[in-house]
């Protein structure tokens, strides 16, 4: 028996691979691909088992960019689907775990250190909480998963939450700038990266009109944390990852993000939360690695 499980984070772009032994990603095994290259995940796992495991593996982990239904999933973003009783014969009776990529994330923000998170936003000083944070994705699509550590056990929720219609606030500021902003309905029109791509051709191609853009990107998503802050209520953090939210939250414009996220609610209560971007490109396979497989 190898004692090998393979870690797996499939996007609607690219899929990453790697080893884990012991619950430990080995991190000389990670390896990236094009998902254009390949007609399904399987094509994928099979080239990057010839080399890197040719012995087999007695488990995989999956984190999916998109809905997972008990032992079956698709990709949001393209038109792979999996199946966990294909995939474990696939592999010889291998156990096979289907999960959402932002639960994948959920599984090991508590754990990432400081080097692998950029902070915007710092937790106050007398922050308590209750073990609740939020994992925000936003890259080829959108999409989140709130996570409760409870005594010590995570426990990361499946939501479609790009599919959301879109928040008033957001909505009208968009109106502010862009013609035709009724054709972005859903959060994920907006906050992706097609809606990346579509709002920053309302703006100049020069220097001046990327820095405009951004700030008015940037107030949007702020004015979205807010609705999600107050709908999740992650006092122990909010972790923003994907490769549109990094553009965004690590560029000149994170200050205004910053400064409208920490505007008071209109509410007898205080209510905030931290803001970090996780760097690591890696941390969905560490959750995928991490990840208490039943049984």
């Amino acid at each position: 028996m190898t004692g090998l499980r393979l870690a797996a984070d499939v996007g609607g772009t690219n899929t990453r691979l790697g080893l884990a032994r012991g619950g430990v990603l080995l991190a000389d095994t990670v390896q990236s691909f094009r998902n254009d290259a390949f007609g399904s995940f399987a094509e994928v796992m099979d080239l990057y088992l010839q080399d890197a495991a040719p012995g087999g593996v007695e488990e995989l982990a999956i984190a999916i960019a998109g809905p997972v239904t008990g032992a079956t999933a698709r990709l949001t973003n393209r038109d792979w689907h999996f199946d966990a009783a294909a995939l474990s014969r696939h592999l010889n009776g291998a156990q096979v775990h289907l999960l959402n990529d932002l639960a994948a994330l959920g599984q090991v923000c508590p754990h990432l250190q400081a080097d692998c998170l950029d902070t915007v936003v710092a937790p106050a000083s007398d922050a308590g909480g209750d073990g609740q944070r939020l994992v925000v994705g936003i890259g080829t699509g959108f999409n989140l998963s709130p996570v409760l550590d409870a005594g010590g056990q995570l426990q990361c929720l499946n939501v479609e939450y790009g599919h959301v219609s879109l928040p008033l606030d957001v909505a009208e500021r968009l109106r502010s700038h862009v013609t035709k902003a009724g054709t972005f309905t859903t959060v994920e029109h907006l906050f992706s990266g097609r809606g990346h791509a579509a709002v920053r051709s309302h703006f100049p191609a020069d220097d001046a009109g990327t820095q405009e853009f951004l700030g008015f990107y940037a107030h949007l998503l702020a004015l979205l944390a807010r609705n999600l802050m107050l709908a999740f209520l992650p006092a122990q953090g909010m972790y923003f990852a994907g490769a549109v939210a990094r553009s965004i939250l690590t560029s000149p414009a994170r200050g205004l993000f910053a400064e409208r996220f920490q505007q008071p609610f209109a509410l007898d209560a205080r209510i905030a939360a931290p803001v970090h971007v996780i760097l690591d490109d890696a941390a969905a396979l560490k959750g995928c690695a991490a990840l208490r497989l039943p049984g």
